[in-house]
């Protein structure tokens, strides 16, 4: 079994066809400009990838760019059709209503995680202001938090706001938080990898791409750069299978995975069992 932990629900053709402003803020905002697909083609690449469920992960952009690039109740509505999806929300740390939403998407809207994206939502990832609070929320809550770290692809996206260093006055914080940091934070690979040998917390997501294929990104990263003896012997429960759909093709995210020719175990926990870790397994039914 496979779960994809890093999906962006935003080319789905059902979706942008009765939004023109979703069409144009993932255009404009998000930087993906080929043409959406039916739903039933992301279901289908599923499928052939053999993953068995994804998260869909939506993003608040309304303090900095006016646009909400897929909302929670999108996301909502497709996991109540499909069982397939683990639907997270979003929350733009700018808005003052942020606690309440998260709130409202958790017990009312059955949403299991919170995906944060600083580059593009405009915010310090250890801003005491604006983000304190929703974290506190995510522990009493007792749900992860995604949270993008390292290139951002979008156009407007600021790199700065997303180093991987930022985390660790979080994670000091709020030492129960379970936080996944996207991307590898590559290019801030090391730094990202050693807050996860470091605090018990802190996870680590495939979802890398930056040149080449999948099997070349997961190769220099994982194979040369972190060294698959460290993920064997440190981080066997630390790292978790993402994709990055629709930026990267998820069959082609699978294989590459595969193509390290990790051991069984390991490759076990990527895909599937440390998700089930940092997802509450009962309400997810993972």
């Amino acid at each position: 079994m496979i779960v994809d932990f890093h999906t962006h629900p935003m080319m789905i053709k059902e979706l942008l066809e009765n939004s023109p402003d979703l069409s144009r803020a993932v255009q404009d905002v998000f930087g993906l400009k080929f043409p959406a697909q039916p739903l039933s083609i992301f279901l289908l690449e599923m499928n052939e990838a053999q993953v068995d469920r994804a998260v869909l992960l939506p993003l608040d952009c309304t303090s900095r760019h006016n646009c909400v690039i897929v909302s929670n109740e999108q996301v909502a509505e497709l996991c109540d059709k499909h069982p397939e999806f683990i639907g997270f929300a979003s929350v733009d740390p700018g808005d003052p209503a942020a606690v309440k939403k998260l709130e409202h998407a958790v017990k009312g809207l059955g949403l299991q995680g919170l995906k944060l994206n600083p580059a593009l939502q405009g915010f310090e990832i250890n801003d005491q202001k604006s983000a304190y609070a929703i974290y506190q929320l995510c522990v009493e809550l007792d749900i992860p938090v995604l949270i993008h770290c390292g290139l951002s692809w979008a156009p407007s996206g600021l790199a700065r706001y997303a180093h991987p260093l930022l985390v660790e006055e979080v994670v000091q914080a709020f030492p129960t938080l379970k936080i996944v940091i996207a991307h590898f934070a590559w290019p801030w690979v090391n730094e990202a990898v050693m807050l996860a040998l470091k605090y018990p917390n802190v996870y680590l997501d495939t979802a890398i791409l930056y040149s080449g294929t999948p099997s070349n990104a997961y190769q220099d990263v994982i194979g040369n750069k972190v060294g698959k003896l460290v993920l064997e012997r440190s981080l066997r429960e630390k790292v978790i299978f993402g994709s990055n759909y629709p930026r990267v093709d998820i069959r082609r995210s699978v294989r590459g995975i595969n193509d390290l020719n990790l051991s069984p175990e390991l490759c076990q926990n990527i895909f599937y069992d440390n998700a089930c870790r940092i997802l509450d397994t009962e309400r997810s039914k993972v």
